[in-house]
């Protein structure tokens, strides 16, 4: 209900809606009243308009400002004429929000003044519960994500800040501060402030005014404790807040209880919600048995495995976890811990296990004794470590509200242990692929509690002399090359473990010996006829169409094209592959016609494609040429191994083929750049290790 009261409609109190009802669901119908002593309701006119608000920020809202390119229309105007009976408009809004509704009041002398009232139009939203933002009580352990107190108080701290939420408020803003009206109409010389609603004339009254409404779009919020079911009545009504202390005083507490604490929320709509947290109560620590420690065992789940069983038992809350430390016993180093989360039981299985198992208050069950499989590497005993070093284990035992106990048992001398400085070599060689030059092998990489540091082959001739070969620590093949056709050979392949600079040999080299088969023989008879017999007819043709061609007079023109294209192709080549810019034939010298000039260039202070030998894992042959052999072969990295085509010369080398392949390495490096047909230089080698 709107009342204006004063002479003449300037000294106002306002009401707009019927008992005051701001906030609803339904239309709503605007019937203002007012006197100002001089003229009566029939006398006056009245325009209505209610339009949806604009968000300025999260915690200011107005209505939409008319600018030069944006004249706001509003959701509804009517005009309420001065006649008997008043008929006064209703409006229902299609959308949820809060909306304002401005009131123009005329008389006969054309004076006008402005009011403004708010109301919260909401027919579909309803309350949620964050997933994020939980309801728990502050007064249990952190460490057991606040479900269990450890320490008996006569009060329960809950909270529920940002818990409970209502999406359309919330994005829509309903409860921000309102922000004083723009004057619409204005043209600042004869008209100012023009449509000004006086502040006299605002809307302060009722619930939803120009004040914010703090309550993260709560309205007040009821909580009760030690219930099991939802409760109807009761409770304690709180102001808008997102906490509560809940007194537990006249409950008897004891280990082993669980307590249920509920709210209820109420947004501004009358939506309600209920939620609620339990909390168990235990105050004693768990009590543990001595360990049975089991080394060595045969078919474990690591490749060096032990087992401890641990006995431990919590009438109250059950076993929740158990940690184990290996430590050094004269020094008490930690070298390692391991934490082991423990599975509950059913019921129905420990009426089974009435001995070894057993079922706390809150139904949870546990078994007494856990058997845990332990890997004996866990121990992180050094290569170079002493082998008379006693180590210990340490378990501790948590319970389900944290609270612990801990056990020391003694584990022995690690050198009695699996795993603990044993240095084993590959196993299960066997031959992938044998020619008269060259044999390609695989293995099985033994298992090991270190990091290899790389793979050794000792490779032993007829005649005694060896040649070693230097393999990367994660290669499972390799090509042993340089061989002599239907000869014996043998080798000795051992691990080292440890680094580069300090390592370890495997105690037992891996031998094997092998054969390789005869030596390659070139086509028959037959198969050469037949290669002449093919090249004298293309030679033929080949003559035919160059007569042809001299006949018709287009010989000349034919052979510019060709010189055309091995000029283009030329000059693809010599592209170089840097970031110079210098990427054209004006800084391209003579000698550059003959690739073998770059075979007298000193590569030894080249870094950058620099590689080792033991990166490289030759896996098969692919081809021979007149002084090399190509493989298919695995190049590994820090990070990964890539497949790579490697180039190696053969092994009755000699100085001229040397400089070949110098010529091309430094070729490749310096002047051929990327091209999707043309494989990408990674670098070359040159410390193959001989003796």
């Amino acid at each position: 209900m709107l009342l204006i009261t004063g002479n003449p409609i300037d000294n106002v109190d306002t009401r707009l809606f019927d008992n005051h009802n701001d906030i609803g669901n339904l239309r709503f119908t605007i019937s203002p009243k007012w006197s100002d002593g001089l003229t009566s309701f029939r006398e006056r006119e009245i325009c209505i308009e209610i339009g949806k608000w604009s968000i300025v920020s999260i915690t200011r809202i107005r209505e939409p400002d008319i600018t030069t390119n944006v004249n706001p229309v509003p959701d509804y105007i009517t005009v309420v004429l001065p006649e008997n009976p008043i008929k006064f408009p209703a409006y229902e809004p299609k959308d949820p929000g809060v909306y304002s509704v401005i009131i123009e009041v005329n008389d006969r002398a054309n004076n006008s003044k402005y009011a403004r009232r708010f109301v919260i139009y909401d027919n579909t939203s309803e309350i949620t519960t964050s997933e994020i933002d939980r309801l728990y009580a502050t007064s249990a352990s952190n460490e057991s994500h606040f479900s269990w107190m450890t320490k008996f108080i006569p009060q329960m701290n809950v909270s529920w800040t940002n818990h409970f939420l209502n999406d359309v408020h919330e994005k829509g803003h309903f409860l921000t501060k309102i922000l004083d009206y723009t004057p619409r109409l204005s043209d600042n010389i004869t008209r100012v402030d023009y449509k000004k609603i006086l502040p006299k004339f605002d809307d302060y009254e009722g619930v939803r005014n120009k004040t914010a409404i703090k309550i993260n779009s709560m309205c007040d919020l009821k909580g009760w404790k030690s219930q099991q079911e939802i409760p109807q009545i009761g409770g304690s009504v709180l102001p808008l807040r997102e906490n509560f202390t809940f007194r537990l005083d006249g409950i008897d507490i004891e280990d082993g209880d669980s307590h249920q604490f509920w709210v209820r929320a109420f947004d501004i709509m009358g939506n309600t919600k209920v939620d609620s947290t339990i909390v168990n109560f235990d105050s004693s620590a768990p009590f543990v048995f001595p360990p049975k420690i089991s080394l060595n065992l045969k078919d474990g789940k690591y490749p060096f495995s032990s087992s401890v069983v641990v006995s431990a038992k919590d009438v109250h809350s059950g076993i929740k976890k158990v940690s184990f430390k290996f430590k050094v016993n004269e020094t008490e180093e930690i070298r390692s811990e391991h934490t082991f989360d423990i599975q509950t039981k059913t019921r129905e299985y420990c009426d089974t296990q009435p001995k070894e198992c057993y079922c706390v208050r809150m139904g949870d069950c546990f078994m007494i004794d856990t058997q845990l499989e332990i890997n004996n590497c866990w121990m992180k005993v050094p290569i170079d470590s002493i082998g008379n070093d006693v180590y210990v284990l340490e378990i501790t035992v948590f319970n389900s509200a944290m609270l612990q106990s801990s056990i020391i048992k003694e584990i022995g001398m690690v050198k009695e242990v699996n795993g603990v400085q044993d240095y084993f070599s590959p196993s299960n060689i066997t031959v992938l692929k044998a020619t008269g030059t060259s044999v390609s092998i695989q293995w099985i990489q033994a298992p090991t509690c270190y990091e290899r540091a790389g793979i050794s082959i000792v490779l032993v001739r007829p005649d005694n002399s060896t040649k070693v070969f230097k393999v990367h620590k994660e290669a499972t093949t390799f090509d042993l090359t340089g061989l002599s056709p239907t000869t014996s050979y043998w080798f000795n392949m051992t691990t080292n473990y440890g680094n580069d600079t300090h390592f370890v040999s495997s105690s037992v080299p891996t031998k094997f010996s092998f054969v390789t088969t005869e030596e390659e023989v070139g086509l028959s008879a037959g198969g050469v006829g037949g290669l002449v017999a093919g090249f004298l007819i293309i030679l033929i043709v080949v003559i035919a169409v160059l007569v042809f061609l001299g006949r018709t007079g287009r010989l000349q023109p034919a052979k510019q094209q060709v010189t055309a294209g091995i000029r283009t192709i030329r000059n693809t080549i010599r592209v170089r592959g840097t970031s110079s810019g210098l990427n054209n034939r004006a800084f391209i010298s003579k000698e550059d016609d003959d690739i073998y000039f770059y075979g007298g260039m000193d590569t030894k202070g080249e870094k950058s494609w620099a590689l080792s030998r033991k990166d490289i894992s030759l896996e098969s042959e692919l081809t021979r040429g007149r002084f090399a052999i190509i493989y298919l072969a695995q190049y590994y990295t820090h990070q990964e191994a890539k497949t790579v085509i490697a180039k190696s010369l053969k092994d009755d080398e000699n100085e001229e083929n040397v400089v070949k392949m110098r010529a091309k390495i430094n070729f490749y490096a310096t002047k051929v750049g990327h091209h999707k047909n043309i494989l990408d230089f990674i670098g070359s080698v040159e410390d193959d290790v001989r003796e």
